[in-house]
């Protein structure tokens, strides 16, 4: 099994304004004392509105009196509009079924080992899968059964059809089936997805061994794809094949 991106400035122009020609100076008669000191007069009431006028501007022209500011004291403006509080996403509810049982594969998706059929004990790997042991020899499979989830694919089949490559790509003489949109038997699920292959298996003595095994995968309403990965030794396929699909039903009722 495998492991499962400032403008440039222009010259000055030449010349330019000059004073212009002025002619004769222009005699005008003198004005009078009395005429100075009313325009001068004028001048000084005028200043003075203006004074008083800043002042009531500045003061508000009240006659409350206000306390002296406190140190520390700020003044707060009043807030204009509404705040935005996005809210709180909030999950699924992930409630446990009647086929809620055996292992969780995550999201609330189940499936029940069948008998004989043994955890595996690499905690790198994805997902869940079990071993059926080779009763004849310690240590040596006849089987195994993983499940996996994702969301990185658009359907059932495109998931499916990645996860029968990257498993039979170091087998041989590999033979992989068309595959099928099936009858999903849960009505929960989107879409549903099934293909099988053959293969010859090397062991680690060298020796090829004949290996059968399928894909089938479901899509669930939310996006999020669960596939099962199966096979079995060809002497032992016909004998436990029953326990693959067992697995798979409990499975796919688990949604």
């Amino acid at each position: 099994m495998s492991q499962q991106y400032g403008p440039p400035q222009q010259p000055p122009a030449q010349g330019g304004w000059g004073p212009g020609p002025m002619g004769p100076p222009q005699f005008r008669p003198a004005k009078s004392s009395r005429t100075q000191w009313i325009v001068m007069g004028g001048a000084v009431m005028a200043v003075l509105l203006i004074a008083v006028g800043v002042v009531l501007l500045v003061t508000g022209g009240g006659d409350e009196k206000q306390d002296p500011p406190v140190a520390g004291d700020s003044v707060t403006p009043d807030p204009i509009g509404t705040l935005y509080t996005p809210p709180t996403p909030t999950k699924p509810e992930i409630t446990k079924g009647r086929y809620d049982t055996g292992v969780e594969v995550g999201g609330g998706v189940w499936f029940t080992p069948a008998k004989g059929w043994q955890p595996g004990t690499d905690k790198t790997m994805s997902g869940k899968y079990y071993l059926l042991p080779d009763p004849g020899r310690r240590g040596f499979i006849d089987g195994y059964y993983w499940v996996r989830q994702t969301q990185m694919y658009d359907s059932a089949k495109s998931f499916a059809e990645h996860l029968v490559d990257i498993e039979s790509n170091s087998f041989q003489d590999v033979r992989i089936s068309k595959g099928n949109p099936v009858k999903c038997i849960n009505p929960v699920l989107k879409s549903c997805y099934w293909l099988s292959y053959s293969a010859n298996v090397k062991s680690t003595s060298g020796k090829l061994v004949p290996f059968r095994g399928f894909v089938s995968a479901y899509q669930d309403g939310s996006g999020t794809i669960t596939a099962s990965d199966a096979g079995l030794e060809v002497s032992v396929y016909n004998r436990r094949v029953t326990e693959l699909v067992y697995m798979n039903r409990t499975l796919e009722k688990s949604f």
